[in-house]
């Protein structure tokens, strides 16, 4: 897909007839949609009868942690309110590092890499990081990323059916301070709020038509909340009615086609709030344009810090607060992104990698 910056403007008003290449395989998911969501609504209050049901039929996934070789992984995953979660395979074991190391050198103690094949396992645990072996699924070198994506859904309602929040990003994002997501996420106002998505590169176009804008799952935040445990539900068996599915595009078309959000733009910093119309799910989105905005560097150019508010590749990072995370677009290439991470991060942060030490060849 083309790099599409997002406009901050919303597109109201006027619906845009969806192309047919965005809704090949969304129709026959659609019908399913009612009795899917009606099942949900049902079995919410049944003793998680239904949570069993849906765990069984997609191979047991067990949470996270669970048989891992360090009992102190599990304990702290237990104890935690929000833990920052990554997905890495070994063709992305140099950028997971980056990602991990920045991390630990902002301060933050409960992030996990979560690795989808042996071999990065090995290779993170000899290292000493917090990694977790994704259970029951391997993606293979150059394997297909749409049974990765069906894995990720599935992973996040299995973390939420046991009541864990779960801040999931990209190993691609690079941090720019130590912001508690325990605070981010429960300011005032926002106590509704089920889910927070970063915005998207204008992928699926259909969102992007429709909205103005479109949400990305690579840095998302989900909140244990029975709204947000029957969205996955849904999306979850939408994804498993097709036959090529992204998980992206399943969340945007979602929220667009059945639960019909209405946005409100009148928040500070150009946030968005959607509302579900459909008050069989009464979901709460808010968007995270200002706090993780995404960059496509090609069209930008970097300048070298020099004061407080340093002006770095077209966005404003402030030493003493600012910008949570930046989400550059990258193809999906482990040697591009690291090239690009790099680069970003020198240019944009004072510590270069060289100055936070060796770990980051490691």
């Amino acid at each position: 897909m083309g790099a599409d910056v997002e406009r901050i403007g919303l597109v109201d008003g006027e619906r845009v007839r969806r192309s047919a290449s965005e809704n090949h395989g969304w129709r026959p998911a659609k019908l399913a949609f009612g009795a899917i969501v009606v099942l949900a609504a049902v079995c919410v209050g049944v003793g998680g009868h239904h949570g069993r049901a849906i765990g069984s039929a997609f191979g047991g996934l067990t949470r996270l942690g669970v048989g891992t070789n360090s009992t102190d992984f599990e304990e702290s995953w237990t104890r935690e309110d929000w833990r920052v979660v990554s997905f890495v395979s070994v063709e992305y074991e140099d950028i997971a590092k980056r990602w991990y190391h920045r991390l630990s050198n902002l301060g933050y103690k409960t992030h996990y890499l979560v690795a989808l094949d042996d071999e990065v396992h090995e290779h993170l645990e000899r290292a000493k990081l917090r990694v977790l072996r994704a259970p029951g699924f391997t993606l293979e070198r150059g394997g297909d990323l749409s049974n990765f994506w069906r894995f990720r859904l599935r992973y996040l309602l299995d973390e939420i059916k046991h009541g864990k929040n779960v801040l999931l990003s990209d190993v691609d994002v690079v941090f720019a301070h130590h912001y508690d997501p325990n605070v981010i996420f429960n300011k005032a106002g926002d106590e509704e709020v089920d889910i927070y998505h970063s915005l998207g590169a204008g992928w699926p176009h259909s969102a992007k038509k429709q909205w103005g804008f479109s949400i990305c799952m690579g840095f998302s935040a989900f909140r244990a909340t029975s709204s947000t445990e029957r969205v996955l539900e849904t999306a979850v068996k939408v994804c498993d009615h097709q036959a090529k599915c992204d998980d992206q595009v399943v969340m945007n078309e979602l929220y667009m086609k059945y639960l019909q959000m209405s946005w409100t733009t009148n928040l500070a910093h150009g946030e968005r709030k959607g509302i579900s119309r459909n008050t069989m799910i009464p979901l709460v989105v808010k968007t995270l344009s200002n706090l993780v905005p995404r960059i496509d560097m090609k069209d930008m150019t970097p300048i070298k810090p020099s004061s407080k508010n340093v002006q770095c590749f077209g966005h404003t990072h402030h030493v003493d607060g600012g910008h949570w995370a930046v989400a550059p677009i990258i193809e999906k290439d482990g040697k591009a992104k690291v090239e690009v991470w790099d680069q970003l991060h020198d240019e944009c942060f004072p510590a270069t990698i060289s100055a936070l030490g060796a770990q980051w060849r490691h």
